[in-house]
């Protein structure tokens, strides 16, 4: 009995840790995304406001060409990937020791380890509960002033 309450205790551990940093990855994807297209429709309107010779014509085709982007998408998938896996690993950063405990207890073959891994999770979790989520640590001098 305390073997399938171990597992499945770490395997609800895991799983928080994960989605948590496939939450935050997401988030940084979408942001990363918009800002790639973003810098990249800045490059591309300094681009055309630089006319090698002051046109209509040269200023309708660049409009033409920038309006008709195909590569628009290659920099926003560019900046999602980039975005997600900066989440993620940001999601992981503070969860590590949780997730190293999870799997101490998830992979152990002995009570005596999986007592100490869930001791661990345990831990870890009171303690990012106190300190996420409480703000006892907080600085409070900066708000009050």
């Amino acid at each position: 009995m305390f073997k399938l309450i171990a597992n499945t205790a770490a395997i609800c551990s895991l799983a928080s840790n994960i989605i948590e940093a496939g939450r935050m990855g997401y988030r940084q994807a979408i942001a990363g995304a918009k800002a790639e297209l973003a810098i990249k429709d800045i490059r591309d309107y300094t681009g055309d406001s630089l006319l090698n010779v002051p046109s209509d014509k040269y200023d309708g085709m660049k409009k033409i060409i920038r309006e008709s982007d195909a590569t628009a998408g290659l920099f926003e998938a560019k900046g999602a990937i980039k975005g997600f896996f900066r989440g993620a690993l940001e999601g992981m950063k503070d969860n590590w020791l949780t997730a190293i405990s999870s799997g101490v207890t998830l992979f152990a073959k002995s009570k005596t380890v999986k007592t100490i891994g869930l001791v661990g999770m345990a831990a870890t979790t009171a303690w990012n509960l106190i300190t996420n989520g409480t703000n006892l640590f907080v600085d409070k001098d900066g708000i009050e002033k």
